[in-house]
């Protein structure tokens, strides 16, 4: 008798905390709209993809308010275009392009809200 064995491991690589503008991000762009606190799938291409975003409103390159608008409600925090709300774009340009480039970072990625 042939048996497979695996272990899954998971731990958090990114935390985002009262970020609503990239939460709502995922939503619009991974989990098809639906906001039910669900563990969704994230290629490597999404992940870029929301660097690029993040990106391109910090350079001035896109409109914040369409690219990464914020997103009002319960424990979501401002919904101001302030310094936090920059910081919390650089924060995701600089925690994922750490992610995406280091080769010993390997298996699936996954977001899930928590609130």
């Amino acid at each position: 008798v042939s048996q497979s064995r695996y272990a899954v491991v998971e731990y958090n690589v990114a935390y985002w905390r009262k970020a609503n503008a990239i939460h709502a991000w995922f939503v619009k762009n991974v989990q098809n709209g639906e906001d039910n606190c669900q563990k969704t799938y994230v290629s490597r291409e999404q992940l870029q993809k929301l660097i690029d975003d993040c990106a391109a409103v910090l350079s001035g390159q896109k409109f914040a308010d369409d690219t990464l608008p914020t997103q009002s409600g319960f424990f979501f925090g401002s919904t101001e275009y302030d310094e936090y709300y920059k910081r919390d774009l650089q924060y995701t340009v600089d925690k994922l392009t750490e992610i995406l480039h280091d080769d010993s970072v390997v298996g699936s990625f996954y977001y899930q809200a928590s609130w």
